[in-house]
């Protein structure tokens, strides 16, 4: 029998640090983060869901894409028609197609078709002249499509509505196409 001590540990290892506990904090902030998913906060805090800024923003945003939408459906379309023009490009030969349609009113959709078809070689006349003196960089991009249909709008309105009580709502352009000989 010896009287020796009992073999000790030895001096490099330390106890390790259990992995329940890191995980610990992470299910405590995912369950926090998901009580508002499962439970009625703004009751609990007093607060009508109307009252919620969330709601009355949603609330007036689907009121307004109501509105825009009854109202387009009292809009109506005209063909005007579509040309083809060469640009105004020094090296190389392009050219822009367009096919036009004017909207307004139903309620004046019979007059502005009559006077579309009474008028239709000026306004196409008119298309082919001005749309001849544009580069390319004058008709591409977003920016450049609304402004022509602006410049549309305005010349349209003066060459079909002189007396100026114009229906005219918005010109669309039903294709829009730059090409490359």
């Amino acid at each position: 029998m010896s009287d020796s001590p009992a073999p000790a540990a030895p001096a490099g290892k330390k106890k390790k640090f259990p992995l329940a506990l890191l995980a610990l904090p992470l299910v405590a902030a995912g369950a926090g983060a998901a009580v508002p998913l499962v439970v009625d906060v703004p009751g609990m805090m007093g607060m009508k869901k109307e009252t919620d800024p969330d709601a009355a923003a949603n609330a007036a945003a689907k009121a307004k894409k109501k509105k825009a939408h009854a109202h387009a459906e009292h809009l109506a379309s005209v063909s005007v028609g579509d040309v083809a023009v060469n640009l105004a490009e020094d090296r190389m030969t392009r050219f822009l197609r367009i096919k036009v349609a004017l909207q307004c009113e139903h309620s004046a959709e019979s007059k502005l078709h009559e006077l579309i078809e009474k008028n239709k070689a000026a306004l196409k006349s008119w298309m082919i002249a001005y749309l001849a003196g544009k580069s390319l960089k004058d008709v591409s991009g977003t920016v450049a499509i609304n402004r022509l249909q602006r410049e549309f709008l305005e010349r349209f309105d003066e060459m079909l509505f002189p007396s100026g009580d114009s229906p005219l709502k918005a010109v669309l352009f039903e294709e829009y196409l730059v090409q490359v000989q």
